[in-house]
């Protein structure tokens, strides 16, 4: 079949599920139907990978004293729109608006913040879509090496609904999975090839190191290296989260076969084995030169057919930072405190 016209027909197909399945994370833990307003003191900021918090000393309704605390973006993410660790300052006031955490009463996400200089710090929309702004390049447009960034929902791809499809032994793999409390990201895992695309507000760099080519996400430090040597993956290769990778051109296209994974899971919610096998094709749209990223796996052990998805990218002037994640923060620290 050809490509393009199989891409296309995958993207109309879900394309409704991948509206509805990419923001699993963000409501899975905070209730967009429910705006809280906490107003009061900047008692601490917790600038740090993957999940930065401020904590506000405010009073409630019977006047007494409680911390509240709000979720926002990663440190790396706030670096972007220029925002650091001195910007948020201890005993400074300050006036959020955000939504209510679904597991604890005193938790919100940061939506808009009104902070003490007069200044307005905007990290997600009123119906909870994460804001993200990249510096766009407007250099080379038909290569697909260089540095990119995940365009925001809609528009930034698709993902497919995993649980569908599911085999028996697939679904009670995903029932024993908890995606609230053992997501690997609160470990700082990049999880997989899939997630480490996904990761919304930071840059990927893409170059080509002889016959390797070489894919930096600054999410979690990751750096896969796609072997273009090889035809096969040798045996004695370990297994991992990333997989092992080999590669070959396809015209202007690229195309990665990655195998040799560890047990766990694609993202949160969506479950693999050993079997686990992804193919994706990397390509530029001659229109508008931005890189599409599409794939497909298989893991007949648990899934009865083939899934496909997508992430869509834009060239961007943005240097690739350092993640430097801390274990054990994110919403899961706050919803599990096992993992604190």
């Amino acid at each position: 079949m050809n490509q393009t016209f199989k891409f296309i027909i995958f993207v109309v197909g879900y394309f409704q599920l991948g509206l509805a399945f990419s923001h699993h994370g963000f409501t899975a833990h905070y209730d967009v139907s429910n705006p809280v307003f906490v107003e009061g003191t900047i008692k601490e900021f917790r600038y740090i990978n993957p999940h930065s918090f401020v904590y506000v000393e405010t009073t409630n309704a019977d006047g007494e004293q409680e911390t509240r605390w709000c979720e926002m973006q990663a440190s790396s993410q706030l670096r972007i729109k220029g925002i650091n660790k001195s910007s948020l300052q201890v005993g400074d006031r300050i006036r959020i608006e955000g939504f209510q955490a679904r597991r604890d009463p005193l938790g919100c996400e940061f939506g808009t913040g009104y902070l003490a200089d007069g200044s307005l710090l905007s990290l997600r929309t009123d119906s909870g879509q994460s804001m993200h702004s990249p510096l766009l390049d407007q250099g080379e447009s038909q290569t697909i090496f260089g540095v990119w960034y995940r365009k925001s929902f809609p528009g930034a791809g698709i993902d497919p609904d995993s649980v569908q499809y599911l085999t028996e032994l697939g679904a009670r793999a995903s029932a024993s999975n908890n995606p609230l409390t053992s997501n690997p990201v609160y470990r700082c895992s990049p999880i997989s090839p899939v997630r480490a695309w996904s990761q919304p507000g930071l840059p990927t760099e893409i170059r080509e190191e002889g016959d390797r080519i070489i894919i930096h996400h600054e999410f979690m430090d990751t750096e896969r290296v796609i072997h273009m040597n090889m035809n096969n993956h040798p045996t004695n290769v370990a297994r991992s989260e990333m997989g092992h990778s080999i590669g070959r051109y396809d015209g202007d296209e690229i195309i990665i076969e990655t195998a040799m994974f560890s047990e766990g899971v694609v993202r949160s919610d969506f479950v693999r084995t050993t079997h686990f096998k992804l193919i994706e094709r990397l390509r530029i749209n001659k229109e508008n030169g931005d890189l599409e990223v599409t794939w497909e796996a298989e893991d007949p052990d648990y899934y009865t057919e083939t899934l496909y998805g997508s992430r869509i990218l834009v060239r961007t002037s943005l240097p690739v930072g350092r993640y430097d994640c801390a274990p054990g923060i994110g919403h899961g620290a706050q919803m599990d405190p096992s993992l604190g």
